[in-house]
């Protein structure tokens, strides 16, 4: 039998794919600007599927039927393949491309308050001053497109929570035996 935090493992990995798909063409297409939100809530989204997963299968959560700590991150060509493609991810979300306007080591939400339209193929920004000007569609792949990696980015965090907690929330019959009263292991 397959261990099944490798089939929520191999989910979280095929949404990560398309999360590194749109931040990378984020970077070079103009990107729709509903996709931000939904982009940081997906990620979100599975945090609590795991224990509600195991909430349903009737798992034991307590500390004592807990795998040990090394446990958590097996199998371990798995673990080291989406940290490495997470890792990847998260470069191409925040540390590439930044805006000559953004600073410091983790520069997101640099926008924080801007508001992008488009109009008969022109593109306008609105900043957190109120002042409302057109610019470039660069400027707008370049504004917009990091405020959703920076929203994406959020979603990442998410998904390698959720890599940890399907490690922890595993089945009783592929947890350690937990010894009771008096009977050896």
């Amino acid at each position: 039998m397959v261990d099944q935090t490798i089939w929520i493992r191999l989910a979280i990995a095929a949404v990560l794919v398309g999360y590194a798909f749109i931040i990378w063409i984020s970077h070079f297409v103009p990107p729709p600007l509903f996709l931000g939100g939904l982009l940081a809530l997906i990620g979100w989204l599975f945090l609590p599927g795991p224990y509600l997963l195991a909430r349903l299968r009737r798992i034991d959560m307590s500390r004592a039927a807990q795998h040990p700590v090394k446990e958590l991150l097996r199998p371990w060509a798995l673990t080291v393949a989406f940290g490495t493609f997470a890792a990847a991810t998260l470069f191409l979300a925040i540390g590439w491309d930044v805006p000559n306007v953004c600073h410091g080591p983790v520069p997101v939400n640099c926008f924080r308050g801007y508001q992008w339209s488009t109009a008969n193929g022109h593109y306008y920004h609105t900043t957190a001053d109120g002042i409302h000007a057109e610019i470039s569609q660069q400027t707008y792949v370049q504004e917009a497109g990091f405020d959703l990696r920076s929203a994406a980015s959020f979603g990442v965090y998410a998904m390698c929570l959720t890599w940890l907690a399907a490690g922890v929330l595993r089945a009783p019959s592929q947890a350690r035996k937990v010894p009771t009263s008096g009977q050896p292991l």
